[in-house]
């Protein structure tokens, strides 16, 4: 071979070779400086959120979360412009649709997990674009519970009350773990709804009955793993409750929930409303009140516990 062309090849496999090279370098490096601008916003967030749960007002508490919001997602959105290749932002999700298709999830685990999908997206639309506006919130032991939806659907093929909430601020834990589709944060909480009731009082605000029960329907404890920048320390979940009484025009209700700290110390929380009971939360009138049971009660007694789910007439 010519050594003048022989020389020439050397310069341009050397002048290649250094371009890959130092688009490496570049990718790497901009790689970690997005890593390190998402850390950055995720300990800023988790700087503010804990004065947030702590207000107790509800309107003084829905404006300081959207504040919060409004800063969380235009920090979001900067970044994922100062950083266009790095927008991906569901490597929770794309691990667990990876693993279905290879068949390592079964259909009905899959199933359930696209429904927490589905769950957690719907929420975090409402956080980002500024439409979270919870029907009731209430605050505890440095947490938050917000009622976000109470309404009437359809559910097992007959009419059921709909409570959908955002917990905030159970303890958590966070692992990483790696895979073949990349690393996936894991998320360990503690976090525990012990009981919720429904006290109901008539017309003359005396006690008409009560309904008690547990863990809601359905929980999504790691939210951040269906979408890995929903906003962190959030349980999501739903509750469905049976119709209540005709007779009754006011309910007080009560959720108990437990989280527990790295060291295992418990934080128990209790959140309480008491409000007027909507026509379409009730039964038609004459409508028997389905798994009641009736008992009298002397007027000094406290209330007793009865299964869950089921309803207690007192007289």
């Amino acid at each position: 071979m010519n050594p003048v062309v022989r020389l020439l090849l050397l310069v341009v496999f050397a002048l290649v070779l250094g371009g890959w090279a130092l688009h490496q370098y570049t990718t790497r490096m901009t790689d970690a400086e997005a890593r390190l601008d998402l850390l950055r916003i995720q300990r800023d967030y988790d700087e503010r959120a804990p004065a947030a749960r702590e207000i107790a007002g509800a309107d003084e508490y829905r404006d300081e979360m959207a504040g919060l919001f409004r800063w969380y997602f235009g920090a979001l959105r900067d970044h994922d412009n100062r950083f266009p290749e790095q927008r991906n932002h569901e490597m929770g999700w794309k691990d667990i649709t990876h693993k279905h298709d290879i068949g390592v999830l079964k259909q009905p685990e899959f199933d359930g997990l696209n429904q927490n999908h589905a769950t957690v997206e719907e929420v975090y639309k409402m956080l980002q674009s500024g439409r979270y506006d919870p029907v009731y919130t209430g605050t505890s032991m440095g947490q938050h519970f917000d009622i976000w939806r109470a309404e009437r659907e359809q559910h097992d093929s007959q009419p059921m009350i709909r409570l959908d909430f955002v917990w905030w601020g159970p303890q958590r834990r966070v692992e990483l773990e790696k895979s073949d589709t990349g690393t996936t944060k894991r998320v360990q909480v503690a976090a525990e709804l012990q009981n919720i009731t429904f006290t109901l009082n008539d017309a003359k605000d005396k006690l008409y009955g009560e309904v008690h029960g547990g863990e809601p329907a359905t929980k999504v404890l790691d939210p951040d793993r269906y979408l890995d920048l929903f906003p962190p320390n959030a349980v999501l979940g739903t509750y469905w409750v049976a119709l209540f009484p005709h007779e009754a025009q006011t309910l007080k209700l009560e959720i108990d929930g437990v989280t527990r700290t790295a060291q295992g110390h418990e934080l128990p929380a209790k959140f309480e409303w008491t409000i007027p009971l909507k026509d379409d939360w009730k039964l038609a009138e004459g409508q028997k009140w389905e798994g009641a049971t009736e008992e009298i009660r002397e007027e000094e007694e406290a209330p007793q516990a009865v299964a869950p789910h089921r309803g207690k007439k007192g007289k």
